[in-house]
């Protein structure tokens, strides 16, 4: 038969076995054979490339050349295996390169069989699986580290359905996975916050990254918490944007310190402020009508408010309490107390106003007391007791058995703070006479002008 006009002419014939052995030779993969001892028979360009080898230079070697020391008798145990019929598919292993450099591979061995169907050789095809298990290894460490985090690791798609959702996630939000995943990622969003979702979506879409976004989420109970929320693009193997990942930190306790230091440094500068007027006061006041200002007594009344002050940071700037007011301000006749000087009254937490007025009180009596009163002999005592009668405040002090007292000449401004000062800053009625047998101080005042209710009856 002759062929059709203009018909192309047909494809010369291949011999069956040159076909086969062209597809092996162009073949991707690391094809060879060996004898059923292990001896090579055949190398491909796929070998050579793999592997380094030519396939002169491995002709009738052994196939050991290529196996690490540590997994030739594994590779052992693979021909008896195949030398007897097996064939071994996708075994994972490691094989080395001309150079000692180690890769991993997905091997394949299957017997060789002649025309009697006898076994006379092994086959093995090698394929190169060193970046897809890097890869593999790179995605379980990145998948350990998202489970693992302390932070809320979410992801979701454009239109918020929510994808993952790890276990801090769980314990911020109190969502499961299994409640949360498909479903909106606003289910999180308080109602008056629903535009921020809008507003994110918008600038992932673009490309952009949102990074530590402070806001305001819902937990599963209703409660509101405070977030720090950081979102990026995910794109897809040929870039396009298909969603977002979610990095959410609960800043709850954050925000709170936050707030209760911007409080403090709030109350420290009030306080600075009104410590410098009181400093500013006293040296007007001892420098009035022309005097010269006593530098050594002026820095012991500076160094009584110091020691008010550091009892006040001690109690986080809240209180004072009296008893370590009253023994902080006679620490310069501490080997006295308990023996001439006498204290007594239930526990009291002062308020930081009221602990200034009391404890300069209590340092002008002292100093008068060592200087012209009870405490200038040998033999004189103080007796100084504070109670609590109902809604009110008492406080005395009590100077005997030291030298005669007379009513002073005039009056300095240790008078003025153990009167003027004491009644004006704390509402109350202060009494004070001298008295031959020495000095009487009281003061009364209401409770609830001192404290702020957190008195107790400790002594």
């Amino acid at each position: 038969m002759h062929g059709m006009p203009g018909a192309s002419p047909a494809p010369p014939a291949i011999d069956d076995t040159a076909y086969l052995a062209a597809i092996v030779q162009s073949s991707a993969d690391a094809i060879f054979g060996t004898t059923t001892d292990g001896f090579i028979r055949s190398w491909n360009a796929g070998c050579e490339r793999m592997l380094g080898y030519s396939a002169a230079e491995m002709m009738g070697q052994s196939v050991a050349q290529i196996i690490p020391s540590e997994l030739r008798e594994e590779a052992r145990a693979i021909r008896q295996r195949v030398g007897m019929g097996e064939a071994i598919e996708s075994f994972e292993t490691v094989r080395l390169t001309k150079d000692g450099r180690p890769i991993e591979v997905a091997a394949t061995f299957s017997p060789i069989r002649d025309d009697h169907d006898r076994i006379v050789g092994i086959s093995g095809v090698l394929r190169d699986v060193t970046q897809s298990k890097q890869a593999e290894r790179s995605a379980a460490m990145l998948a350990a580290i998202v489970a693992s985090s302390s932070d809320g690791v979410v992801s979701k798609t454009l239109d918020g359905t929510v994808t993952s959702w790890n276990k801090s996630a769980e314990r911020i939000f109190g969502f499961t996975e299994g409640e949360i995943i498909n479903r909106s990622i606003r289910t999180i969003i308080p109602a008056e916050r629903q535009a921020e979702e809008d507003r994110i979506l918008a600038t992932v879409v673009s490309g952009a990254i949102i990074d530590n976004f402070e806001t305001v989420r819902l937990r599963k109970d209703g409660a509101l918490i405070d977030v720090s929320v950081t979102v990026s693009p995910v794109r897809d193997s040929a870039g396009r944007i298909i969603g977002a990942s979610k990095i959410v930190r609960d800043i709850t306790d954050k925000r709170r310190t936050r707030e209760q230091l911007r409080t403090l440094l709030a109350e420290v500068n009030h306080r600075s402020k009104n410590m410098l007027s009181l400093v500013q006061a006293i040296a007007r006041q001892m420098t009035r009508h022309g005097r010269q200002l006593d530098l050594n007594r002026f820095l012991e009344r500076l160094q009584a408010i110091a020691s008010n002050q550091d009892l006040l940071i001690q109690n986080d700037w809240r209180f004072i309490p009296i008893g370590d007011l009253v023994r902080s301000q006679l620490g310069a006749f501490r080997d006295l107390i308990g023996n001439r000087i006498a204290i007594d009254g239930p526990q009291i937490e002062l308020t930081p106003e009221a602990a200034q007025a009391i404890g300069m009180a209590v340092h002008e009596l002292a100093t008068n007391a060592a200087k012209y009163g009870a405490l200038s002999s040998d033999d004189g005592r103080v007796a100084l007791n504070w109670t609590q009668d109902g809604d009110d405040f008492d406080m005395s002090w009590r100077e005997s058995d030291g030298p005669p007292v007379s009513h002073p000449e005039h009056k300095g401004f240790g008078s003025r703070v153990i009167s003027d000062m004491v009644r004006a800053g704390l509402e109350g009625t202060v009494e004070v006479e001298f008295a031959p047998p020495g000095l009487r101080w009281h003061l009364r005042c209401p409770l609830q002008r001192i404290s702020r209710g957190s008195s107790h009856a400790r002594r």
